[in-house]
């Protein structure tokens, strides 16, 4: 089974869009798993309630909605995710993206035959081009091309990674040292090279990014990116 985490504060379009899309798209077994960071825009709070409410509808019965006090932020999010996972796969993703078919069957190919540990698809980014479908098709058959480097939008690993990788000092998986947003990514896939384990990207699966819908909903977001950065240059550079 694939368990898709995903973190969502505010949004309640793409959070909206893209249930639907892994829904419509996805064929193996998965559930899904969505981290609300105390979400206050109208009518979010009441559609994750809903959520909650009708599990016995087939159309929500495989979503989990874990529903935080206040903002815990990215790393948390994500511990949180994977703790409450029940799926072989894990995949991490951010509600502001769309998705091609079978995207998820796809990428965990690339898992299964050894090539990497952590996978990521390709993507275009903000104005989504209108010929983008048929992007995504081409993508689908062009020779597999991996290349290294994962992306903290969109990344899947098996479960079985977390015992490989040396856990840090906060946390469970992902360090919550990182705090609200950024560089906790980062940190992630430099363990993962730490441990000899890969993280690429590859070019047969394409998805869209509208990028920093939710960044842009964080009062000083960019105090929170200078202060990751030094807090990952003094574990890894200036130490």
């Amino acid at each position: 089974m694939l368990s898709i985490i995903i973190p969502v504060y505010n949004n309640l379009f793409f959070t909206q869009m893209i249930i639907g899309l892994i829904q419509q798209t996805t064929k193996i077994d998965y559930e899904i798993i969505l981290i609300d960071n105390r979400s206050v825009e109208p009518g979010m709070p009441t559609y994750l309630d809903w959520i909650k409410d009708h599990k016995t509808l087939n159309l929500f019965q495989n979503i989990k909605v874990i529903k935080n006090v206040e903002n815990m932020g990215v790393a948390k999010a994500w511990n949180q995710g994977i703790m409450a996972a029940q799926g072989e796969y894990i995949a991490i993703i951010n509600n502001d993206i769309l998705i091609d078919n079978d995207c998820f069957e796809r990428l965990i190919k690339y898992l299964d035959s050894g090539e990497t540990d952590i996978i990521s698809p390709a993507f275009t980014r903000l104005a989504m081009p209108e010929n983008w479908h048929k992007m995504a098709l081409r993508q689908k058959f062009a020779p597999p091309v991996l290349v290294e480097g994962a992306k903290g939008f969109f990344y899947i690993f098996k479960k079985e990674l977390i015992k490989k990788l040396k856990k840090p000092k906060e946390g469970y998986f992902i360090d919550e040292q990182f705090d609200m947003l950024w560089y906790e990514d980062t940190d992630l896939f430099m363990r993962c090279k730490q441990a000899r384990c890969k993280a690429k990207s590859t070019n047969t699966v394409l998805i869209h990014h509208f990028e920093s819908k939710t960044i842009a909903l964080i009062p000083d977001a960019n105090k929170y990116k200078a202060e990751n950065r030094d807090k990952y240059n003094k574990k890894y550079i200036d130490t």
